[in-house]
Order: C-alpha cells, then structure tokens, then sequence
C-alpha cells in the first residue's frame, strides 16, 4: 500500500542525499533509499520535482554497428509499415500529453529550501549540545 510522505521529510531526503552526493561523489540517492526504507522511483520523483541533477552511471552507449568492408551500413529499422507517416513528436521525449511544463527556477528555489533544512537540523544537533554543556555545569 502507497505511503504519503510529509514535504519536511522530503525536504530531509533531498539534503541529504544532495550532501552524501557532495561529499562522496554518488551514491546519494542509494544511502537514502537503505536509510529510510524508500522505494528509489520514489525518490527519484522527489529529486525530479525539486530540480535536483544527480550524478548517475549515465549508462552504457551501445556502439555502431560497423558494416562489412564494401557495403553500405543498412538503415535503422522503424518499427513501422512501409508508406506511413512518422508520428508527431508531443514536447519532451518521455513527457505524457497534457502535462504541464516544469516551472521555471524551481532549481534555485530548491537548492535555497535544501540550505535551509541543512542549516535547521544543524541548529538542532548545537542545541542539544547545549543542553548537554549546560546541564555539566
């Protein structure tokens, strides 16, 4: 059954996998995901919607097919009958007809809200330092 996660745990998912990624390189989204018992297409989306680019793998580019010497290369198949018309491409590839464009500046607007949930559970952790001073002396 689906769970709905509160924006301050989102907001803490995001920092933190931002600061891992800063600091390690990668692997952000994978400690977060062991971390909290996420779903990492879960995770993934909350990364999409806050504008955050994550470093990842990038993938394995598949190399040409070389033709044999003297022949020309064959051409791409396209999955389509002879004489049809190619469909029209609709926006972004991958993008679903009638969705919404993404909002412009959401990065910067993230990046800020990121700071900020790192700087709260910093005041958090001196705080209860503090207390523990205080309560020494």
């Amino acid at each position: 059954m689906a769970s709905r996660y509160d924006q301050k745990t989102k907001d803490e998912v995001i920092a933190f996998i931002q600061s891992y990624n800063q600091e390690k390189g990668r692997g952000g989204q994978s400690a977060a995901v062991k971390k909290w018992d996420l779903n990492p297409v879960t995770v993934k989306s909350w990364l999409s919607k806050a504008g955050v680019e994550t470093p990842g793998r990038g993938g394995k580019k598949k190399k040409a097919k070389a033709g044999k010497p003297g022949r020309p290369a064959k051409a791409a198949k396209t999955g389509r009958k002879p004489g049809r018309p190619a469909k029209a491409a609709a926006g972004k590839p991958g993008r679903k007809p009638g969705r919404k464009p993404a909002i412009a500046g959401a990065g910067d607007l993230a990046v800020t809200l990121n700071r900020m949930v790192a700087i709260r559970s910093e005041i958090a952790s001196l705080e209860s330092e503090y207390a523990k001073l205080k309560a020494i002396l």
